[in-house]
């Protein structure tokens, strides 16, 4: 199994939410690459916990569709599958397309406001070659278009489709390099949304959403 980085559960809050943000956040960032294996056992022994709680995160990974359980042989980080990357890229286009032009008719002053903080602090976190915090700004921008315009249950279904998008952008990022595109998009974005231009923050937002669809290399699966 992969080596996983340290994690110290807060008593105050419940330890299998902990370990599944954790754990979630490691495959969709790529440190646990598809195909990667995972033992309950010794996902336990890395983080100090009991079994069952790790038990209880593993069953949330494997509803979200990224971890997969075969039988006699192990649990295993879900390949990337492009019928998944391709109704989640649809997922998205209806949600967060939706979202934008409801912004652009509306120009909520607070969400401008943190949709603009997010861009200048993933500007920074480019400049200097971050992509951790680059990535957590990318969410943070998208979270603030649902969450200013009390869209949680929307937000709730794409944050379940962005998990498998994600993993093909943090591929793409470290094959190619490119961490300011998502910058430039969100640029492109929010320029449409403070027009005005419902149809053209649709549009903008769509052309970023595509731009992570691509057909991924992983096609094989344990056997």
């Amino acid at each position: 199994m992969p080596a996983l980085r340290p994690l110290s559960i807060d008593r105050t809050s419940p330890a299998p939410e902990q370990i599944h943000r954790a754990l979630r956040a490691a495959i969709i960032s790529l440190e646990l690459a598809p195909g990667s294996p995972l033992s309950e056992g010794e996902v336990a022994q890395a983080y100090s916990v009991s079994r069952t709680l790790v038990r209880e995160a593993f069953a949330r990974l494997v509803e979200e569709q990224l971890l997969d359980v075969f039988p006699n042989l192990g649990t295993f980080v879900s390949l990337i599958d492009p019928s998944l990357v391709a109704e989640a890229s649809l997922i998205r286009r209806l949600l967060e397309g939706e979202a934008a032009a409801m912004a652009a008719r509306e120009r909520p002053a607070g969400l401008l406001a943190e949709m603009r903080a997010a861009l200048a602090d993933h500007g920074e976190a480019v400049a200097n070659g971050n992509a951790v915090a680059a990535y957590a700004c990318d969410e943070r921008f998208h979270r603030a278009l649902f969450l200013e315009q009390r869209l949680g249950q929307m937000w709730a279904g794409v944050t379940r489709a962005r998990a498998q998008l994600e993993r093909v952008h943090h591929l793409m990022t470290s094959q190619s390099g490119a961490l300011g595109d998502a910058l430039a998009k969100h640029r492109a974005i929010l320029a449409a949304i403070e027009s005005g231009d419902a149809e053209a923050a649709r549009r903008a937002m769509n052309l970023h959403i595509d731009a992570n669809a691509l057909r991924p290399i992983f096609n094989v699966s344990p056997n």
